[in-house]
């Protein structure tokens, strides 16, 4: 975990929520964690889905921001656990994915994704991703 629970941002206010991070790629996991804490997130990271659903077990994130290949289980999969488990039907689902062909996002908006963040993106794309999912991310 990078951070759990609130915590003071660069303006000395509370966290702007808890977004869970899901990903196999260590380095781009640390990026996302990074640039999340940047914006005033805390940060719940989990390295698998399968390490993520157990992390739900104790933990509800605000956002649960996923790749899609992931070795063990994919992230589409577990956007449709999470779609049909009621405690966690409704914390929103952001797919970040490298295969981006509209049969792809179709497929994300399919499984029960909220949005869809092609890979690579800047800083910008996730804030905009953030924003279109009602998480106020100041400019």
């Amino acid at each position: 975990m990078h951070a759990g629970g609130d915590f003071p941002t660069e303006a000395g206010s509370q966290s702007a929520g808890t977004i869970m991070v899901i990903d196999d790629e260590p380095a781009l996991r640390s990026v996302l964690c990074t640039m999340l804490e940047v914006f005033g997130f805390s940060v719940i990271e989990a390295g698998s889905a399968t390490f993520a659903l157990s992390l739900l077990e104790e933990i509800t994130p605000d956002l649960i921001l996923t790749d899609v290949m992931m070795p063990d289980i994919d992230g589409l999969t577990l956007i449709r656990r999470l779609r049909a488990e009621s405690a966690w039907s409704g914390i929103p689902a952001l797919v970040i994915s490298a295969k981006t062909t509209t049969d792809d996002r179709i497929a994300a908006d399919t499984a029960g994704a909220n949005g869809f963040l092609a890979k690579p993106f800047s800083a910008a794309d996730l804030k905009a991703a953030l924003r279109q999912l009602m998480l106020l991310v100041p400019e």
